[in-house]
């Protein structure tokens, strides 16, 4: 064992390393989306890809990605890797996330010996592709989303390959902006090296390494316990990516995590196959989206480092829609992982109740805004990423339009001023999107509403997110969020700018059109009918809520606008919950599946009494963990007043055969 005192001393230099990094990026970046969105993460990794260090403030979303993508350089060059030598990689199908995060890695060196690497990822706002922005909700393979750059060498022993970098550069949009961004991250790479190589003098090299190993081990052992602390058993956890942006058939993905000791499984097998959609997300990002809720969850103080994950096994089989190949398009990775941050919540939730939280937005909600550039040969490119309501947890109302603890130190939208100097677009209307929280004794956060107008004479609009038909999850009793919307405006009329909804690619508009932006809410924690009274008046004032809704979505009745009548509230709740539809549940041999779908089969009077019909999407609601998501199927032959489900439908609301649950219709969010 290292003295203590040193130790931390190399911890906290390291990290001092990676925040000094930040800076330097953020400082002189050309790119809003890394300046302003903060759409980039800085770490150190050891000569065989394992993580080191990474501040609090670097994306969560990369955590993964750049160790596993620095795994997969060193697998392709071996011995063959020298000072001075840099290295560019963005293949989502070797570790990368999707096209427009580009790793950049420069090995350090102790004396002859490859030590370290350094690493920085960002997000570039084009890098080729069907439509401006390289994100579309549309693609239909990875071809149309950009260039892919497997492990790639671009510098050797100090020479630049100048011929590769102009055939990237010459095929991405504002150029100008790709190539100040790499300078960005090269001169950032060769200064955290040089602080590397004074550390390396004054701790020595091989004593800082030998530290490095030892603070590895120690997260390990902290994690470890964590997990042990565990009750030993099986959890499933199941959710769905609504449609692959070219087909509404949903992808479902399925998660089975095993507690065993202090070690945590996590099985993805039975998710959807790969589609011809940008709805798909290459091999790192399971691992990502389980460590990071996991770390949340169990470990969230001590730093962060490759021994945290070590207890940690990920089996996700190829070629399902959450570890694609070739050629599937990869552009919502950010999607995908966040429905695996959601099926990890809701399995690990039921291991530790006390964490569990209801869902969030559903991914990046990429927004691309494109036209002529005036008095530019060239065009503007705007990238909106709106944030929404974070999920209510025990004793916590969720926020408002921020960002979450799976996301990072990303903005929660880019600067109206920054939208404004920078392209032929005015900022409208930017607030909070009213009434769109979810339901609970704890309520979830609010979305956002962002209105943006086109001033130039032409553009185009591109989407791409998740959760506009099938919104975020209500946990223990509480209710959905509001789901995604993204509409245009023309001439005060609401037109749907895609057949999918939430998935657009170059959708033509016009001077005067406005974009209309509407997050969802965040998922709601625990009966609504249970709410303090006091605080719904609160949220009316507010306006969270509107009075009306007070009185029907939490059975509150005020005298005014703030002052709440007890009595009238006691008869309304009592009113409420006797209308409510209590169903029995019933075990079933075996869980009904329609291809992707669950089939939640029901008899005619009860359909009648939820007023559901054949296909549509309803959710059941228990008390134990996340709702449950399926289609109605009507048959006569159901259970009357009772709901017979399989096994897995059973473990996946928390619940026993025998308890009660109740059903609410999913639906399409107002215009």
């Amino acid at each position: 064992m290292r003295d203590l005192g040193t130790l931390e001393l190399v911890r906290e230099s390291l990290v001092a390393v990676v925040n000094e990094m930040r800076a330097n990026v953020i400082h002189s970046s050309y790119s809003s989306i890394i300046y302003e969105g903060h759409d980039f993460s800085c770490a150190l990794v050891t000569a065989d890809g394992r993580l080191v260090a990474q501040s609090l403030d670097d994306s969560p979303i990369h955590i993964f990605a750049v160790p596993y993508s620095t795994a997969e350089v060193v697998k392709a060059f071996g011995d063959d890797i020298h000072d001075g030598d840099i290295f560019l990689h963005n293949d989502p199908y070797t570790g990368g996330t999707h096209l427009n995060d580009v790793l950049m890695l420069y090995p350090v060196f102790n004396g002859d010996t490859l030590a370290l690497f350094v690493a920085t990822r960002c997000h570039w706002g084009d890098v080729g592709g069907m439509t401006p922005g390289s994100l579309s909700g549309r693609a239909k393979e990875i071809y149309q989303e950009g260039l892919r750059i497997t492990p790639t060498r671009i510098c050797e022993r100090g020479k630049m390959n100048d011929a590769y970098l102009t055939l990237l550069f010459d095929n991405m949009r504002v150029t100008h902006e790709r190539k100040g961004d790499f300078n960005t991250m090269l001169g950032t790479s060769r200064k955290a090296a040089e602080h590397l190589e004074r550390l390396f003098r004054r701790f020595g090299g091989d004593a800082l390494l030998d530290s490095v190993e030892e603070l590895i081990g120690r997260s390990a052992a902290v994690m470890r316990e964590s997990i042990a602390a565990l009750p030993d058993g099986v959890y499933l956890g199941e959710g769905y990516i609504e449609g692959n942006g070219n087909s509404p058939e949903p992808l479902v993905g399925r998660l089975k995590l095993t507690v065993d000791g202090d070690t945590l499984i996590a099985d993805f097998t039975g998710s959807s196959p790969q589609t011809g959609g940008p709805t798909n997300v290459g091999p790192a990002m399971a691992f990502n989206g389980v460590g990071s809720i996991v770390k949340s969850f169990l470990d969230p103080h001590t730093p962060v480092n490759q021994g945290s994950f070590l207890p940690i096994e990920v089996i996700n089989p190829v070629g399902s829609f959450l570890n694609a190949r070739l050629p599937a398009p990869c552009g919502g990775m950010v999607e995908c992982r966040a429905l695996i941050c959601g099926l990890v919540v809701a399995a690990l939730g039921q291991a530790s109740p006390d964490k569990l939280v209801g869902d969030l937005k559903g991914g990046g909600n990429h927004v691309y805004v494109s036209g002529p550039q005036p008095d530019r040969d060239d065009i503007y490119l705007c990238y909106e990423y709106p944030a929404g309501g974070t999920g209510g947890c025990k004793g916590v109302d969720g926020n408002h339009a921020v960002r979450a603890f799976p996301e990072g130190d990303f903005n929660s939208v880019q600067s109206a001023e920054v939208i404004e100097a920078q392209c032929p677009l005015r900022v409208e209307y930017y607030g909070l999107r009213d009434g769109s929280c979810g339901d609970g004794t704890f309520r979830g956060g609010l979305g956002m509403r962002r209105e943006i107008k086109v001033l130039s004479d032409t553009a185009s609009l591109s989407v791409l997110s998740d959760k506009n038909v099938i919104p975020p999850f209500g946990v223990a009793g509480g209710g959905s969020g509001a789901p995604n919307r993204f509409t245009v405006v023309r001439d005060g009329a609401v037109i749907e700018p895609s057949p999918m909804p939430g998935k657009v690619a170059g959708f033509e508009m016009q001077a005067g059109d406005v974009v209309r932006m509407e997050s969802s809410g965040g998922g709601g924690y625990g009966d609504p009918l249970e709410r303090d009274p006091s605080r719904v008046a609160e949220d009316v004032v507010h306006g969270y809520i509107a009075a009306a809704d007070a009185e029907t979505r939490y059975g509150v009745r005020l005298d005014g606008q703030s002052r709440v009548d007890a009595e009238a509230t006691a008869a309304k709740r009592m009113a409420l919950r006797a209308a409510r539809v209590a169903v029995t549940v019933e075990a079933a041999n075996r869980d009904v599946w329609d291809g992707p779908r669950r089939s939640i089969i029901i008899a005619p009077p009860l359909a009648a009494d939820l007023a559901v019909g054949p296909g549509d999407i309803v959710e059941i609601i228990a008390e134990g963990g996340a709702s449950l998501r399926g289609w109605v199927r009507v048959d006569p032959s159901a259970p009357k007043g009772a709901i017979a489900l399989g096994p897995d439908g059973v473990a996946a609301l928390a619940i026993r055969v025998g308890d009660t649950v109740r059903f609410a219709q999913l639906k399409a969010a107002a215009p």
